[in-house]
């Protein structure tokens, strides 16, 4: 089983002795953060809730907020192990310990901020001959060249040896989930977005309900998304509801990555199931020549899927942009307009005119508009040259949607088609869509191919139907 540790902190220490007592019995460790007191008072810790207490006072040199002399900072963490906490984090360069109790265990602590190690076994040995019952090092990752180095080592790890280790800021966070399945001693979380004591720390809620971490006792088989941002992806929401609700042994991470092909080099060395990945921008069309085979119809790749040891490219996009029009109309011999040319108008230019749609790509940059257009063999205007009819309307710019939910890529009189979609999903009705409606245009949101995109990745991965109303309200439910 993978144990969680909330970190709670609080300038307050009746405000801290309250959230210790609120937590316990719901997670098996618990960290107090003293370092945030504005007071050096020890909490009270609650009896025999099955739960065991940290103490941590984290000085400035370590990243935290205590700033008072050495002495009184290790008296504090002494007062606190004769005062009912179990465990003590005592930095990796505090050479005279305080006298602990025999009982007290000892975690040996080093955080490196400033610059990624060069000799990292080096490293953790010297944490190891400063003592301890327990050894974690976190480490700032800047690059996913830095991860992928520092979960291979991780995996290298003696098992003998009690560890945490984990990468800091958010290109780190993957180590922090990834750790949990590679022998970490637990795994630390926050009590909500708001109260994280670390770059990069997961929630409560993220680690127990969307990825179940204390659920799982082996690795279970491993997906995820591939992008840059991902924070505000619904893929982890969707395909983890998904799989628990099909009871399946899988879990769908977010992977910030800022290069896919070294990621997914590890990937293929990596001792873990990883099973299959949602790929998204702007890594659609850097993935193509690192898959063994591919079956896409275009030059880009939304969905990988492990099959024995291949890793085949698949593109739902494709099929989930074309059945929502194909549901409407014959597409044979139609025009159609399509609103700008980055990664995903590849997609939608390619399978429009699969489907024999003569197709005009409208840009704003005319340099990058005439290169995109000579790749389909098609014609390109600007939006100054707007208006110009057609049957069909396709947005696949990111124009409308959430926080700008007012803006539109065309204005109310330039609205010569009879369907209108657009690739915006959040908000489900965008502006563009409002102003095509009063035209009198048929309209097709954006949340029509988002959800077959997501239910065909789904059903690659696992070979099972995806129910398509539940996978539209996990969606509007977290939109």
């Amino acid at each position: 089983m993978i144990n969680l540790c909330l970190s709670l902190a609080d300038s307050s220490a009746a405000v801290l002795e309250e959230k210790m007592a609120r937590y316990a019995g719901q997670v098996p460790y618990i960290e107090a953060r003293l370092d945030y007191l504005s007071e050096p008072i020890i909490p009270a810790v609650p009896d025999g809730q099955g739960t065991d207490f940290i103490a941590t006072c984290r000085p400035v040199r370590e990243g935290g907020r205590y700033q008072g002399e050495e002495q009184a900072r290790l008296q504090l963490l002494e007062k606190a192990s004769r005062s009912g906490f179990t465990w003590v984090d005592l930095e990796h360069d505090v050479e005279e310990a305080p006298s602990f109790p025999a009982e007290t265990r000892i975690l040996r602590s080093q955080h490196c901020f400033d610059h990624f190690p060069e000799d990292l076994p080096a490293l953790f040995e010297g944490l190891q001959q400063a003592g301890g019952d327990l050894f974690k090092m976190a480490l700032s990752i800047r690059t996913t060249r830095e991860l992928t180095f520092l979960l291979k080592w991780v995996e290298s790890l003696d098992s003998r040896t009690p560890f945490i280790v984990l990468g800091m800021e958010d290109l780190g966070q993957p180590s922090r989930l990834l750790g949990a399945f590679l022998g970490n001693f637990w795994t630390y979380v926050a009590e909500d977005e708001h109260s994280k004591v670390a770059p990069g720390q997961l929630t409560l809620e993220q680690a127990d309900q969307r990825y179940q971490l204390p659920r799982w006792k082996s690795p279970p088989a491993i997906y995820g998304v591939l992008g840059n941002p991902v924070a505000h992806s619904l893929s982890p929401r969707i395909h983890n509801q998904l799989f628990q609700y099909h009871q399946l042994e899988k879990v769908y991470l977010p992977f910030l990555l800022d290069d896919a092909e070294i990621w997914l080099d590890h990937v293929k060395q990596s001792s873990l199931p990883f099973s299959g990945f949602s790929v998204t921008l702007p890594f659609k069309t850097d993935v193509v020549k690192w898959v063994d085979h591919r079956g896409s119809p275009v030059d880009s790749i939304n969905t990988l899927v492990k099959r024995d040891a291949a890793w085949e490219g698949l593109n739902s996009d494709y099929d989930g942009f074309l059945k929502a029009l194909q549901s409407r109309l014959s597409l044979k011999g139609k025009t159609a307009l399509v609103l700008g040319n980055g990664g995903v108008a590849h997609t939608v230019v390619k399978a429009l005119m699969d489907q024999g749609v003569e197709v005009t790509v409208v840009g704003r940059n005319p340099e990058k508009a005439a290169r995109f257009s000579q790749l389909y063999d098609c014609p390109h205007i600007l939006f100054s040259d707007l208006p110009v009819s057609a049957q069909i309307c396709v947005n696949t710019t990111p124009i409308g949607q959430h926080p700008d939910t007012q803006a539109s890529p065309l204005k109310k009189d330039q609205m010569e088609f009879d369907v209108v979609y657009d690739l915006v999903y959040s908000p489900e009705n965008t502006r563009l869509l409002d102003l095509a409606r009063s035209q009198g245009a048929e309209i097709i949101s954006g949340m029509e191919m988002f959800v077959e995109q997501a239910a065909l990745q789904f059903e690659a991965w696992t070979g099972l139907s995806a129910d398509r109303e539940m996978v539209r309200e996990m969606i509007r439910g977290n939109s």
